[in-house]
């Protein structure tokens, strides 16, 4: 029953987005500006570059600027926060180049694309879904109107609702949305020339491959760089990339399966991740070990002390893939890597800890009447029993009565759930039930699926007749999603 509740794919719409400023660093971060050209080049180049040194003055980061490809290596790229593809076109790395790229992005470092740096590296796929989409066409330089979709972020933080200003305003190959986190969409009734139609995203953030992507298709005029609205804007996203203002921007949410909700997830635990276009078909594990590879996509866990980690997978569809979080990663703020198919590679962020317990539920979304047995002990006798009944009507499972009315009888309660096998002691752990807490006789993994965790109780005779109760699990500090039991 539990690989089936397990499989189901279920609805999640959690996503959280908070943006906070971290403490002042000790020394100053740097910032990488590359603009090499090997198509059109724009003549506002030199003026983001200014720009951007005079931002990162005021607002405390250093600024280096470059057209040479030989500084993409390892030992260059680890002095930067982010590097900004400042209007590149063509192809601009080479294959090592790019190589050592990716590597700077997968150690939670931060991308900033500006105008044509969609007119770049159309030959690489891995660069395609970091800048989100890739230059189509455009019209001729004119006002259109901007609207703000996320007010939340810091590049859009400062803007007005309906922005009104004048650039050359890009069409993309394909519309993003879905992939990346649109943060402002172009009005196409404002302006001659749009070619996406009603939603149509100019500017975006995202997680990526373990790192911080923003792309703003303005800048292609000189002036641009003097609009204190577009300085802002622009400002927004570096911050934002280089870590230095904490925003969450992903598309994929990563939940505990048990119980739907994070952002702690522990090691070794069942988790769901939620997202639309993850895979082109859907399947399921079939075998143990699980496989690390499934429906054309693997997933990548990058701990809280940077190591990464290979993901075993229970099921990969379109919108939503079990996996077991690996043993042991170092708990911390960390992220996860979905490898896609197309080469692409985005993210979400992870908060890892030793202990995040969860229950699962007979419904298979974390809510109503739990998933578990009971057991009943009379003398010799010793008999199993459902709590928990299909209701046909309702389509969904409702708490089966557990009878304590019989002094001569000991009734145990087996639960199942995920994230607490990590427990040092059973001191460390209570179930509480209808505001009774109870000793913990067992919790730990429960041996059969992966990833599968049980706790065990004595149901107390004071229970009885209580009818409908709560119960929740509370582990080392922790406290897991509240379910239902009946008791008479």
């Amino acid at each position: 029953m539990f690989n089936r509740l397990l499989m189901t794919a279920i609805g999640f719409t959690a996503l959280w987005l908070s943006c906070a400023s971290p403490p002042a660093a000790q020394s100053l971060p740097r910032v990488l500006v590359y603009s090499r050209t090997a198509g059109f080049r724009h003549d506002s180049i030199s003026d983001g570059i200014n720009a951007i040194r005079q931002l990162g003055q005021q607002s405390g980061f250093i600024v280096d600027a470059t057209e040479n490809p030989a500084s993409f290596n390892d030992a260059n790229l680890a002095q930067y926060k982010a590097v900004v593809f400042l209007s590149t076109t063509g192809d601009v790395l080479d294959g090592a180049q790019q190589a050592a790229f990716e590597r700077f992005m997968r150690k939670g470092n931060g991308y900033v694309g500006i105008h044509a740096a969609s007119d770049t590296e159309y030959d690489w796929p891995w660069y395609g879904g970091l800048v989100g989409a890739w230059f189509q066409s455009h019209p001729a330089i004119q006002q259109a109107t901007i609207r703000i979709e996320d007010p939340g972020h810091p590049s859009t933080a400062e803007l007005p609702t309906s922005w009104r200003r004048n650039d050359e305003w890009y069409n993309f190959r394909i519309n993003p949305r879905g992939r990346v986190k649109v943060l402002a969409t172009l009005d196409e009734t404002t302006y001659n020339g749009g070619g996406m139609g009603a939603d149509h995203p100019i500017c975006w953030c995202q997680m990526y491959d373990s790192g911080r992507a923003w792309y703003t298709a303005g800048g292609h005029t000189r002036e641009s760089f003097s609009e204190p609205l577009f300085r802002s804007h622009l400002l927004g996203g570096i911050l934002f990339a280089a870590g230095l203002r904490a925003c969450a921007c992903a598309v994929l949410a990563a939940a505990n399966g048990a119980s739907f909700r994070g952002p702690e997830l522990a090691g070794e635990s069942i988790v769901a991740l939620f997202g639309s276009s993850m895979t082109t078909s859907t399947e399921s594990a079939t075998a143990t070990p699980l496989p690390v590879s499934l429906g054309g996509i693997s997933l990548r866990v990058r701990d809280g002390a940077g190591q990464e980690h290979a993901a075993p997978l229970f099921f990969a569809s379109p919108t939503q893939i079990n996996f077991l979080l690996p043993p042991n990663p170092t708990s911390g703020e960390g992220a996860l890597t979905l490898l896609k198919a197309d080469g692409t590679a985005p993210s979400a962020p992870l908060r890892l800890a030793p202990i995040a317990p969860a229950l699962f539920s007979a419904n298979a979304n974390g809510q109503g009447v739990a998933a578990g047995v009971a057991l009943r002990i009379r003398g010799a006798t010793r008999s199993f029993e459902a709590i928990a009944q299909l209701d046909p009507q309702q389509n969904r499972f409702l708490p089966r009565p557990i009878d304590l009315s019989d002094p001569n009888e000991e009734v145990y309660l087996l639960l199942f759930g995920t994230g607490f096998r990590a427990l040092p002691a059973l001191s460390g752990a209570t179930l509480t039930i209808g505001g009774t807490a109870l000793p913990v006789l067992f919790a730990g993994a429960q041996g059969t699926l992966a990833g599968l965790d049980q706790i065990n109780v004595l149901l107390p005779r004071n229970l009885a007749a209580r009818g409908e109760v709560d119960l929740f699990l509370t582990a080392n500090g922790s406290s897991s999603n509240i379910v239902r039991l009946h008791v008479r």
